[in-house]
């Protein structure tokens, strides 16, 4: 797989409820047709995480590991890192303190991590 992944990162702000799990979702999915198989959650500008979408994003995680690839956490906050914490759901993701960091545990500099995804996906 080695060159093959590729990194999108997807910048959240303010709360992260069902609407926005559906994007998640639906960016999951674009990655995995554009082979994309890297994806860095950053959640510096998240204000709160609606509990009850937890599941649904470790079915992303799982649903993009059949693929080969793998969903990171970065920059939450100490309440956003609780919310994750009191759900059970924070084991199951890699979480890093900067997107940077998120970006090296992939093997890629953080100028290589996409921020708009390709035209077509």
């Amino acid at each position: 797989m080695e060159g093959k992944i590729k990194i999108y990162q997807m910048n959240l702000e303010g709360e992260v409820d069902a609407a926005k799990m559906a994007e998640i979702s639906r960016v999951v999915g674009q990655l995995i047709k554009g082979e994309m198989y890297g994806l860095i959650l950053n959640f510096e500008a998240v204000e709160h995480v609606n509990f009850a979408i937890l599941s649904s994003l470790v079915d992303e995680k799982r649903r993009l590991q059949s693929f080969g690839g793998d969903i990171r956490l970065a920059a939450l906050s100490d309440y956003i890192k609780n919310i994750f914490k009191t759900t059970g759901v924070l084991e199951a993701f890699p979480v890093f303190d900067t997107v940077g960091q998120a970006a090296k545990s992939f093997g890629v500099a953080l100028k290589d991590v996409a921020t708009n995804l390709p035209l077509g996906l």
